[in-house]
Order: C-alpha cells, then structure tokens, then sequence
C-alpha cells in the first residue's frame, strides 16, 4: 500500500525547473570544459515532490525533512498517546488512525530506537502482504551503508491479555509470535516472490537492489508491538532479550513506540 495519495513517479514541469536550478547552485567548482563538477548537495532544499521522486520507492518514501516539523509531529504524538491510553482502543484503531494521520514517522521511529540502519533512506509499507496468505501490519525499509535492511511489524492489543502475573507472555504477544513464525517460514521458502511487489512500487527509473531479490536473514528483523510500560515486568524484559537473540523477534510495549517518535522528532535522518 502507498502512503501518499499522489502519485510521485513523475514530476510537473514546474517541480523539473525549480530542480534544475538547484542542481546549477550546487556546482561549487566545474572541473575542465566538461560535466565534471565538485557539488555540495542542496538535497533538503529540492522541492518535495523531486525528494520522493528520486527515491527508490517514490510513494513510500520517508522525508526527513518532515522531520523538523517539531510542533506538529510533537503534538501528533501526543495525540498517539492519548489514544493508546484510552481503555476501547485496540490495534484496529491504532492502524487506522495512523493511516488517517498519515503518522507513519511514529513506526518508523523503530528504526532509530532499536536498529542502525535507516539513515541513509527509509520507506514504510503498510499492510504489506506476503503472499495471498499473510499481511504485515508494516513493512520498515532502511539503508545503511551496509545496504538495506528490513523490519516486519507486527501490532497487537494494547492493553488486553499482555502479561501473565510472572511475566511471562499473554495470549496478545504469543499472537504476534505465532504471527512473525509464520512470516519467517513464508519468507525462507517464498522471498523471490516479494520481487514483483516491490517492483509495484519502485521507481520506474531505479533497479531494484539485490537484497530485494536475494533472500539474506541477517538483514530481515521482526517486531511485535504490544500492551504498555506497565505490562512489562523484570520476568518480560528478560524473555525480551532472549528472544531477540534468539529468535531475531523485538518486543515492544505502545510506550516504546512513543519515546522513540518523540526522540526522532527534529533528528537530521531516521
């Protein structure tokens, strides 16, 4: 699924001039009588329509600049806040409300808290299907410059059936682990296919690269999102950090999610 209602795999000739001129102030110095220059990159001043569209994924596409939008993101956030905390809230309301918002920078703020990759480029995709039989709640694309990596998410109940009394995961996480198990298998026999998804959404005038068509699991992670800080006990961050190592799968509580949205909030890149 796209997250801008515009398509931006083509630009207006309007958004084409304004570019050139750009990319003519930031020749610094022309080296010989050729197209040789020394350049320094006016990037966060191209419009941003001309940001997406030189992007892998034009419609998919994490500005960074958004990023600097302080006031705004910081009151989305804790407009996010306020409905994790309401009691008739659930992870259907979550995602919707998230697509209504347009507030994908608050899960793509997993990047940023949890992993290191993502600031060279970073794409969202919600509702990513994994064949006909499963769907990711979010598909995090990041680049390093170890190349890219991937982050499948997974949101569950906020605050029903987290935690047992010791700790140990309720029905909510275990959901979300059966879940992410069933990615992994689909992904280790059928990630060849997800070459004709991506290509859906590429830029018509970009390759895809080779970590989209070769099947590598150190570059593939999984998240599980659910319940709240006080869910969470000594018991729950231990088997938190088992499961990391050993199974590659983060779990997260909806307070995560919000201090690593508000910690994004003015950073020069996710």
């Amino acid at each position: 699924m796209k997250i801008r209602t515009r398509d931006y795999c083509s630009l207006t000739q309007e958004e084409i001039n304004d570019w050139e001129v750009l990319k003519e102030k930031e020749i610094v110095h022309r080296i010989g009588k050729g197209d040789l220059a020394v350049r320094k990159s006016l990037y966060r001043e191209y419009p941003v329509a001309v940001r997406h569209y030189i992007s892998l994924f034009p419609n998919n596409h994490l500005d960074i600049v958004d990023l600097q939008k302080k006031d705004y993101l910081t009151s989305l956030t804790e407009e996010f806040y306020r409905l994790i905390d309401n009691p008739d809230s659930n992870e259907r309301s979550i995602l919707n409300w998230i697509r209504e918002k347009n507030a994908y920078f608050i899960i793509a703020s997993i990047m940023k808290g949890s992993y290191s990759f993502g600031h060279h480029d970073a794409f969202i995709f919600p509702e990513f299907q994994l064949g006909n039989t499963y769907q990711a709640d979010y598909l995090i694309v990041g680049k390093s410059s170890g190349g890219y990596e991937f982050i499948f998410v997974e949101l569950e109940h906020p605050n029903k059936n987290i935690t047992l009394k010791d700790g140990h995961m309720g029905d909510a996480l275990r959901k979300g682990e059966r879940q992410v198990t069933d990615w992994k298998g689909w992904l280790q026999s059928n990630y060849i296919t997800l070459f004709e998804t991506f290509k859906k959404y590429k830029s018509p005038n970009q390759d895809l690269p080779e970590e989209f068509m070769k099947f590598d699991s150190s570059r593939i992670h999984y998240v599980v999102v659910a319940g709240r800080r006080d869910d969470f006990n000594e018991r729950t961050y231990q088997l938190k950090r088992q499961k990391r190592l050993s199974e590659n799968i983060l779990l997260l509580h909806y307070d995560n999610l919000y201090d690593s949205a508000m910690a994004l909030i003015g950073e020069s890149t996710y």
